[in-house]
């Protein structure tokens, strides 16, 4: 909760160590063995409101298939309890909490529904 957001959306385009996105919004994801691990996902407050977030969401569900990951993973703060309430709206479901570097995290997973053999 001390990263520099506004900096970090403000750039022209998102950053990614796997995907990316243009505008006014921040996405940093990684491929992990088992799941899509969203590290950030943040869409600048005057952009909120118009399904941007649900457009990253949506593009880190692509890469996981593509990838041929079985799920998304990602961790938010337990104080951004408006998070953790859109998450599992989705259907991320809570792993475990953790103490870590200061802060006080949610790990949530989302298990991703079962693509067909031969299908896109």
């Amino acid at each position: 909760m001390v990263a520099d957001y506004d900096a970090e959306i403000a750039a022209p385009a998102c950053r990614g160590r796997r995907g990316g996105w243009r505008g006014r919004r921040l996405y940093d994801c990684l491929a992990e063995v088992d799941a899509y691990f969203i590290d950030n996902i943040a869409v600048d407050a005057r952009c909120q409101g118009h399904g941007l977030g649900a457009c990253l969401i949506e593009h880190a569900i692509a890469e996981a298939n593509r990838l041929r990951l079985p799920a998304l993973r990602l961790y938010t703060n337990d104080m951004m309890t408006e998070n953790l309430s859109i998450y599992a709206h989705i259907g991320f479901v809570e792993t475990h909490r953790a103490d870590e570097k200061g802060f006080h995290r949610v790990y949530m997973r989302w298990s991703l529904p079962k693509r067909e053999e031969g299908g896109a």
